[in-house]
């Protein structure tokens, strides 16, 4: 039926409507099927990682343990069992509200500053392990992450800044006063991170860190055998110490692996000379099995994580500010943790290293598995909410541009 009469504002209008819905349905579509397809991507990310990490576990310990008259297989049954401890609490993190979990964020921090005191006073060692130092870094990137998020990620005063910053410096000063640079160098990566993602600037973020950098330089060079340990490390080869002597023997597993390596169970430095094969120093094992290429397969998996990671932070920034501050911080970690574990490895940082992600042996694969379930969980969050921005700027076009609208009468 033919249109008699009409008013060319309303019929303009008309068709701005119905042209809307129709970008904003077709534009729902295409980020509902990315993040499907980003979260299945990251959940074969995880399980490839998890299952080479497995592996390259028992590679690295079948011969320690038929040693130490074991079965062969015992060290790769008890780092299953770590596994499905850490699929468990994934899958129970993906199930628990989101308001549990804003609940549950300061409480863990707070937790675990009252663990480090008892760590610092009594001696003894609850956190500050390898396998346990893994949850105090996630209770500070889920504190940060409410505290920022529940403020819009725009602080407008000064103050604001205050209960992240002296927390974050109260854990900081703990760590140090434990004597342990590449924990605080962890922690002080993780607290920059989350600062730039709860929208401090750059100005503010350089001087957080060189306000940090004094009491830490004065730590380090306060005694004159912590400069020679600091130096040692710095450039292996220098001193006579065990660690040195481990250095050495890293890196001639490193190079002796070649492009392709001897193989999975074709290593010979897991027979007692490096110590610590199947945790923190797993890394010499793997580069002399699978040689350059496996280890440059594994940079590209760990890379894939941080790509999505972050994808899934950039996409959901103005639906859940505590998501995305989330997923920020957690990629952070674990990417950053890779990388303080080869620099550790190949002797360029001092005092305890950190464990390889996925791939070191013990509790450490428990948080990890954890903070993957945090993030799988929120690669799956739908867009519920209209882009405001991009519609306002679709209407104007069309009000600027009519004529490349075709108004016919039917």
């Amino acid at each position: 039926m033919a249109r008699t009469s009409y008013d060319d504002w309303n019929f303009m209008g008309e068709v701005q409507e119905t042209d809307r819905r129709i970008r904003l349905t077709r534009t729902a579509k295409n980020q509902q099927v990315n993040s499907q397809r980003n979260s299945f991507i990251f959940l074969c990310i995880v399980i490839l990682l998890t299952f080479m990490g497995l592996v390259c576990i028992y590679s690295a310990s079948y011969e320690m343990a038929v040693n130490n008259g074991l079965p062969h297989y015992s060290y790769l049954i008890r780092q299953g069992i770590y596994v499905l401890s850490g699929i468990v609490l994934a899958v129970m993190i993906n199930v628990l509200p989101e308001g549990a979990l804003r609940v549950l964020s300061p409480v863990l921090f707070f937790a675990s500053i009252i663990a480090l005191a008892v760590d610092l006073i009594m001696g003894k060692q609850l956190l500050m392990t390898p396998d346990t130092v893994n949850f105090l870094f996630l209770s500070c990137v889920m504190y940060m992450a409410q505290y920022f998020s529940s403020r819009g990620n725009r602080l407008s005063s000064a103050k604001q800044y205050l209960p992240p910053f002296f927390g974050c410096f109260l854990v900081l000063a703990l760590i140090l006063m434990q004597r342990n640079f590449s924990y605080a160098a962890m922690f002080l990566a993780l607290s920059v991170t989350m600062f730039a993602a709860g929208g401090v600037g750059l100005f503010g973020i350089i001087l957080v860190v060189l306000y940090v950098s004094v009491p830490v330089a004065c730590m380090i060079l306060s005694k004159s055998e912590r400069i020679l340990q600091f130096a040692g490390f710095l450039i292996p080869g220098l001193g006579t110490g065990a660690r040195t002597e481990e250095v050495l023997a890293v890196r001639s597993a490193v190079s002796s692996g070649a492009w392709f390596g001897k193989g999975l169970g074709g290593g010979t430095f897991k027979s007692g000379i490096i110590p610590d094969i199947t945790g923190r120093n797993i890394l010499a094992c793997i580069c002399e099995e699978l040689g350059f290429w496996g280890v440059v397969m594994i940079v590209l998996f760990i890379a894939l994580y941080a790509f999505v990671g972050y994808a899934a932070a950039r996409r959901i920034r103005r639906q859940n500010g505590f998501y995305s501050n989330l997923a920020i911080g957690i990629t952070t970690l674990v990417v950053w943790q890779f990388i303080l574990n080869v620099l550790w490895v190949l002797g360029y940082l001092p005092t305890d290293g950190l464990p390889m992600p996925f791939f070191s042996f013990g509790i450490g694969i428990i948080p990890i598995l954890f903070e993957s379930g945090i993030l799988y969980r929120i690669t799956r969050e739908k867009l519920t909410g209209e882009d405001t921005g991009k519609v306002l700027e679709s209407i104007q076009e069309e009000l600027m541009f009519p004529e490349i609208y075709d108004f016919e009468k039917t």
